[in-house]
């Protein structure tokens, strides 16, 4: 008992590192990237980029140390068959350019410096497994616990999609409570035991609510939320809504359309939402006009 101080678990957090997203917007409101120990929520409707968000950060993983990457492996626990293997070449080839020519800025050998890290080997750093049901995920979870504990060097943990899973299996609504509070559970204890990236993605739903809170004459209100709503909420670090940028949505343009990434529940964060955009190469930010 007692054997860290505050000050201990300070200079910790402090010497952690966060996953970057290659969207330097978001990465800088975030900190230094998508933080390590804690679980990351992606919430968002179909079509608004969590799956591919969660690609290119099993890619990202694995950027070698000396370039400022976590150099680890990823855990990918598919859902609803969003994992494909093609696009995340893709995403790791581009990636690996970009990490040679950060290379030769630093005055670095590239072979040398990413020797551990190709397009040919990314694949083979992503662990995959396709989940069913709640029992697959909780034997997915002790596999990868004692993984971990063997001292594999796995740095990013990706639930896609834990929302289709728990509405397409469970229909009590206390029983989907208690199997999200079971799985989250677990994965903190993994996060904050061996300082892992945790990414879970929700979809979201349409709640009524009355807008003065009275049961006045004004009628009700839809809003967007999260899917799995109270239960997700207070088992989760953080929540970064995704969605498309519909004030600059123009059909004629050759352009990729753009994204919105919006943080709502941060780590002693402030709100903020920044543009992203999907391109062949993967995430990227949105370069500001001027």
């Amino acid at each position: 008992m007692f054997k860290k101080s505050a000050l201990d678990w300070w200079r910790e957090e402090e010497a952690r590192t966060g996953l970057v997203t290659f969207c330097r917007d978001l990465d800088l409101a975030l900190g230094s990237g998508i933080p390590e120990g804690m679980i990351t929520e992606l919430c968002g409707p179909p079509g608004s980029g969590k799956t591919q968000l969660c690609l290119q950060l099993a890619v990202n993983v694995q950027i070698p140390q000396q370039l400022g990457g976590l150099q680890g492996r990823a855990v990918y626990l598919d859902t609803n068959y969003g994992f494909f293997p093609q696009r995340v070449q893709e995403m790791a080839k581009a990636c690996h350019n970009h990490c040679a020519n950060i290379a030769l800025l630093h005055k670095l050998n590239p072979e040398e410096t990413l020797a551990g890290f190709s397009e040919a080997t990314a694949l083979d750093n992503i662990l995959y497994s396709h989940v069913t049901n709640c029992t697959q995920i909780l034997e997915a979870i002790a596999v990868l616990q004692n993984r971990l504990y063997d001292g594999e060097k796995i740095k990013l943990i990706v639930l896609d999609s834990l929302s289709f899973l728990i509405r397409n299996t469970i229909t009590r609504s206390m029983k989907r409570v208690k199997r999200v509070h079971e799985i989250l559970t677990l994965l903190h204890k993994l996060a904050h035991r061996f300082g892992c990236v945790v990414i879970v993605t929700n979809d979201v739903t349409t709640r009524i609510s009355d807008v003065d809170g009275g049961g006045g004459e004004r009628p009700d209100v839809p809003q967007i939320v999260p899917a799995l709503g109270g239960s997700l909420t207070h088992k989760v670090n953080q929540r970064i809504f995704l969605g498309r940028d519909e004030s600059h949505f123009d059909a004629q343009s050759q352009a990729p359309p753009s994204y919105v990434a919006s943080i709502e529940k941060g780590h002693f964060l402030p709100s903020v939402t920044v543009a992203f955009r999907i391109e062949p190469a993967g995430i990227r930010g949105v370069k500001r006009e001027g």
